[in-house]
């Protein structure tokens, strides 16, 4: 059983508004657990912390924009070593020769995106068809089944569509970075309460 859902995300430093992105992606989810999302650090940040989040993480994505960026090699040698299942996500830009060096040998299925807008959606199928196929093992209620298929349905069929153009709204950032998304019906204890700032605080 489940009690967060844990997603482990390699991006580089330049790839900060995917990651926003990539938070907003998450947090929308309609399922009623709540989620971990922790990103490769930053520099200077140690690495061992990274590696055991990747290991333990149910999900494993990987970004790559216009350079490949340590440590992102070594997330992605534990990611396979633990035996996930990689999510790797290609950016259509000029990549340098490094990157494509890297997009060539790494035996990545890559799923190619043109803008930040386009990942969003792209990322929640390839989340929803893997949290789907392991239904049980995330402890996905009949209620979030129901609403997770027909969410993957709708994303299927805006396939080949040209995806929205919303940008991503200042009161969504933070969301590339490390966070807890808490499920009010599963996280609060018997008689919890949430308390939010009041709206003079925010």
């Amino acid at each position: 059983m489940a009690g967060r859902l844990r997603i482990f995300v390699s991006a580089g430093s330049d790839l900060e508004l995917e990651r926003e992105v990539i938070g907003k992606a998450i947090a929308s989810l309609p399922v009623s657990l709540g989620w971990v999302i922790r990103y490769t650090p930053g520099r200077g940040k140690p690495l061992a912390p990274a590696l055991k989040a990747v290991a333990a993480s149910h999900f494993y994505a990987l970004l790559l924009g216009t350079d490949i960026r340590a440590p992102a090699g070594s997330e992605l040698y534990v990611a396979r070593q633990s035996g996930k299942r990689i999510l790797a996500f290609l950016k259509d830009a000029p990549h340098t020769p490094a990157a494509h060096v890297f997009i060539r040998d790494a035996s990545l299925d890559w799923t190619h995106f043109r803008s930040e807008d386009e990942l969003g959606p792209l990322l929640q199928r390839a989340l929803v068809e893997q949290i789907l196929a392991g239904a049980q093992t995330y402890d996905v209620s009949p209620v979030d089944w129901e609403t997770l298929s027909a969410l993957l349905a709708e994303l299927k069929g805006q396939e080949g569509l040209e995806r929205g153009r919303e940008e991503v709204a200042p009161g969504y950032r933070g969301a590339g970075k490390g966070a807890v998304i808490v499920a009010p019906g599963r996280d609060l204890p018997p008689g919890g309460v949430l308390v939010e700032k009041p709206e003079s605080e925010t």
